[in-house]
């Protein structure tokens, strides 16, 4: 009988822990998580059922339509609009990975403190208004900009280049300055990680420095390039400020399109259409990613 008296208060006291461990933490993930639905879920759930609407000019009617989707995926600009904007985040992600790759190496290898003080200073320009620094490269990508000039000056051309500014290479140059520090930082994060007696160990195996890179810093810091793809790279593709502003007519993609659908065109259900399509194209670049780069066990 005594056994089944203190089993009895023992089974209570761990039930009331347990409860107590559960309702914290529902108490701890239902604000973020309210606040998520509320602001993210059901603005993008509205969206998505606005895409579906038929839809025009200042004019939407509650009618299933695939028709905004069909649009999309027969009209020539849009589709040109979709292609630019995959070679321009490609491209912008390949340049800021190869400048920003040897920065971080170079991060995680010098003292910490020296490291901390070009972080420091790596990171100060994107403190400034971004609209700011986007002007700050119009005007100096422009015929008479810096760039321009400098190189009359020395000689090296005649006459301004036209390629500088609206166009492709106007929105990379941009993009790579605007993002080059949220690539560095996850990679310097990675390498930081990687002890010293591990490159060291590689080296009394007889490996050089092409083989230790290869072999042992790439495979370890693919976490950091992961993680620099989803904070740079997802975002890229949504881009509609740089590309407006110096980009032009070549250097146009698909956020431009999506702004131009629901703030100029007033046709809301094909901005949304648009907006999930892209969405469904970052998705799969994504999947693409985790699967080429063996990430499955990080998801």
């Amino acid at each position: 009988m005594s056994a089944v008296a203190v089993s009895a208060p023992s089974r209570a006291s761990q039930w009331q822990r347990t409860f107590r461990r559960y309702l914290g933490l529902t108490l701890n993930i239902f604000p973020p998580f309210l606040y998520l639905l509320i602001f993210f879920y059901v603005p993008m759930g509205i969206l998505l059922v606005i895409s579906f609407w038929k839809s025009g000019f200042m004019s939407l009617e509650p009618i299933f339509t695939l028709e905004n989707y069909r649009v999309f995926l027969t009209t020539p600009i849009y589709l040109r609009a979709l292609w630019n904007t995959f070679l321009i985040a490609t491209g912008s992600m390949a340049l800021l990975v190869i400048i920003g790759y040897p920065i971080a190496y170079f991060l995680a290898r010098v003292a910490p403190g020296n490291s901390y003080l070009i972080l420091y200073l790596l990171i100060i320009p994107v403190e400034i208004n971004f609209l700011i620094r986007i002007f700050a490269w119009k005007i100096a990508l422009g015929p008479s900009g810096v760039i321009n000039s400098t190189l009359m000056q020395l000689g090296l051309i005649q006459e301004p280049l036209g390629f500088l500014l609206y166009s492709k290479a106007a929105v990379m140059i941009v993009l790579i300055h605007e993002w080059l520090p949220y690539v560095v930082i996850p990679i310097y994060l990675s390498l930081r990680g990687i002890p010293q007696e591990v490159i060291e160990a590689a080296r009394d195996l007889g490996s050089n420095r092409l083989s230790i890179f290869l072999h042992v810093l790439l495979p370890l810091s693919v976490p950091g390039l992961f993680a620099s793809f989803v904070l740079v790279y997802i975002p890229m593709l949504g881009e509609f400020a740089v590309p407006a502003l110096v980009g032009g007519p070549s250097g146009y993609m698909l956020g431009n399109v999506i702004e131009n659908q629901f703030l100029s065109a007033g046709n809301w259900g094909l901005g949304s259409a648009i907006g999930f399509i892209l969405l469904a194209v970052t998705l799969v670049l994504v999947a693409l990613v985790i699967k080429v780069a063996g990430l499955e066990e990080l998801m």
